[in-house]
């Protein structure tokens, strides 16, 4: 990876406020943003608080369908896109080098301002293929978002923002205007343990404790979908059958004290009919609690004949 000139970098109060910067000032009012058909429930909120409209692209089995985002661009005026390509959150698909290169290309010949949220951005090295970032394959028309909540500890809140040069000033504007100074102790703490190598330590405890989880998750769930990372994943996608509105599976799940997060709340595409349930493996205590809860699980799915 090429080395990013510090003034095209902001450090900014975690991944959530780049989103927020990014939404504001590279789109205006009314503008579309090309986003996977199951995408982040906080980003859905923000573009709906911006004024901002989402167009849902169908995925296969290798994420986000080229032919379907070619005929968005063609027929919808888009302005952006938005894109997890490690481990997208929810449906966890990782995009291969193949298919990063297509989106890229795509976005070039259309002019899309791209938003590549790397949440998980600690799992590239654990990816055989070792794909390049949307960055490198298009640096002047993306941004670049990853941050230390999932990396070092989730009430640190610090993000990096990397932009082009030709979206520094209108970039630059935004921030300063718009938002809360970052944390000065947050950023020491971030840069400290990065510098002495207490991330590396850190993220070498939670890869084995997500390989141990995943191990579990698929003892009681041997049929859910894998790829090249979900030996490692923090979540898991668990398809459901006979089942038209996953809120309702939630509220069920809760009533039992199981949280989970049903695909509707991450869904674009009204019409799609792929329904799942996004199951955390990293939200408890011990790996004893997690067993517990996924013994629980699958329990109650199986008795509601919905695996």
């Amino acid at each position: 990876m090429r080395l990013t000139p510090t003034q095209h970098i902001l450090i900014t109060a975690g991944g959530e406020k780049s989103l927020t910067l990014l939404l504001m000032t590279l789109f205006s009012s009314g503008d579309k943003i090309a986003v996977e058909e199951f995408t982040y429930a906080n980003l859905i909120a923000t573009t709906q608080l911006n004024n901002l409209h989402l167009v849902a692209i169908k995925n296969d089995q290798g994420g986000m369908n080229i032919e379907a985002l070619k005929h968005a661009c063609q027929n919808n005026n888009l302005a952006g896109l938005y894109i997890m390509p490690e481990y997208s959150n929810p449906t966890g698909a990782v995009l291969s080098v193949a298919r990063r290169k297509e989106i890229a290309t795509i976005a070039q010949e259309y002019g899309l301002k791209i938003i590549e949220d790397d949440y998980l951005s600690f799992l590239s090295k654990l990816n055989p293929e070792r794909p390049p970032k949307i960055m490198e394959l298009l640096p002047d028309q993306t941004c670049y978002v990853c941050s230390m909540s999932k990396v070092l500890a989730s009430g640190l809140r610090v993000g990096y923002l990397v932009f082009p040069a030709q979206l520094a000033q209108q970039i630059k504007n935004g921030f300063f205007n718009t938002t809360v100074k970052t944390s000065t102790l947050n950023t020491a703490i971030a840069s400290m343990a990065i510098k002495e190598h207490v991330v590396q330590q850190i993220i070498q405890n939670k890869v084995t404790l997500a390989k141990q989880a995943n191990i579990l998750f698929e003892q009681y769930f041997p049929t859910a979908p894998t790829n090249q990372l979900t030996d490692y994943a923090f979540f898991r996608r668990l398809p459901l059958k006979n089942v038209q509105n996953t809120a309702k599976v939630e509220q069920a799940l809760a009533n039992i004290n199981i949280r989970c997060f049903g695909s509707d709340r991450f869904q674009i595409n009204a019409s799609s009919n792929d329904h799942f349930l996004r199951v955390s493996l990293s939200a408890n205590k011990s790996l004893d609690e997690l067993e517990t809860g996924l013994k629980k699980l699958r329990k109650f799915l199986q008795k509601s004949n919905l695996i």
